[in-house]
């Protein structure tokens, strides 16, 4: 809530300066921005909680932190972007917590014990709730899913461009920081286009192989599927790091390709076009084994490719595909090798034709 009032017509009044001891006021050129305390800041809450919990909290500041928590359960917005499991994570922390209490005041005391229980339990199941609603709040994501064989299109709020492909999974922080680093997760493959910030901000993205992928402006590819990772880097220069290593991190320049084997992060020159040709809609193979065809058409489509033959999964592929859609892709493997492409839904055969 915000509310604007002009500075001369209630600078004077009673009524005026009693609500600026419950709220904020910031002083504008003409007007007086006023903000409630139920709105404060994560910093604030956290010290107000502190005080609470010493016993050290002024009167003024236990009405601050009431009236927050009455706004709280009025205002569940924190949770809307939760994920089903984090939602579910929270309340199974809350009931917890809960029963732990409940579990004392079933035990044998006095009347006198029983309300100094009643009012410990209600202080501490208060501080746990806030707290997680807190961790929550501060910790929400968006998270963005590119559908199997549909590529996706993502602005964060620096400006950075991010184009998913298919089957893909992209999470940033829903409270974005303007002046703090920026961070994502990448689950599949993605071109980014990473927007430099006048401060400096680094931009770092995060793999499921402990990967991180640190740059400050540039472009570049990032796949990170269940077997490998791999970052092709475009523009500019990048630095790879593995997540809690001690080896020293592995640079990039425009035109090499880094790999991730295990731990390790090797790196070495690569054609551009032939890891980022498939943000035009096109594929460009270069005596690519049609294992690794399959393996693309599992990560990029869900497809599950079966070679009824396996040294069928040997012979190498040349050549460019426009449109780049599964179908095109299994039609260029059949004509090339004239094979036989079975498909029923997501289960695909490649055979040797029978001879009659």
């Amino acid at each position: 809530m915000s509310m604007c009032l002009r500075e001369g017509s209630y600078k004077n009044c009673n009524r005026f300066k009693k609500v600026c001891k419950r709220f904020r006021v910031k002083r504008g050129e003409n007007l007086l921005t006023i903000r409630p305390y139920s709105k404060m800041d994560y910093y604030s809450l956290t010290n107000l909680i502190r005080k609470y919990r010493s016993g050290t909290a002024t009167p003024q500041e236990l009405y601050l932190l009431e009236n927050w928590w009455h706004q709280a359960q009025r205002d569940t917005s924190a949770l809307d972007n939760l994920p089903p499991e984090e939602r579910q994570l929270l309340k199974d922390h809350m009931f917890a917590e809960t029963q732990r209490l409940i579990t004392l005041l079933a035990k044998p005391a006095t009347r006198w014990y029983h309300s100094v229980i009643y009012r410990s339990a209600a202080a501490v199941t208060f501080v746990a709730v806030v707290g997680a609603l807190l961790y929550w709040s501060s910790h929400r994501m968006n998270t963005l899913h590119a559908l199997p064989g549909e590529h996706l299109c993502i602005t964060l709020p620096d400006s950075t461009h991010i184009t998913l492909n298919g089957n893909t999974t992209l999470r940033y922080p829903a409270n974005w920081d303007a002046h703090s680093t920026r961070e994502v997760w990448i689950d599949g493959e993605a071109f980014f286009e990473v927007q430099h910030t006048a401060s400096h901000q680094k931009f770092i993205v995060h793999t499921s192989h402990d990967l991180d992928v640190e740059v400050l402006g540039t472009k570049f590819n990032l796949r990170s599927r269940e077997q490998t990772a791999e970052v092709m880097l475009a523009e500019g220069k990048v630095k790879l790091a593995m997540a809690n290593s001690v080896t020293a991190p592995v640079y990039l320049n425009p035109g090499e390709v880094a790999t991730v084997a295990g731990a390790i992060v090797s790196k070495r020159a690569a054609e551009q076009k032939t890891y980022t040709s498939w943000i035009n809609n096109k594929l460009i193979f270069n005596r690519t084994p049609l294992r690794d065809i399959a393996l693309r058409l599992h990560d990029t489509y869900g497809l599950n490719i079966t070679f009824a033959d396996t040294t069928l999964a040997q012979r190498e592929l040349s050549g460019e595909i426009a449109s780049a859609t599964a179908g095109d892709i299994l039609y260029a493997i059949a004509e090339t090798f004239s094979l036989t492409v079975t498909r029923n839904d997501t289960e695909v055969t490649i055979d040797i034709p029978k001879t009659n």
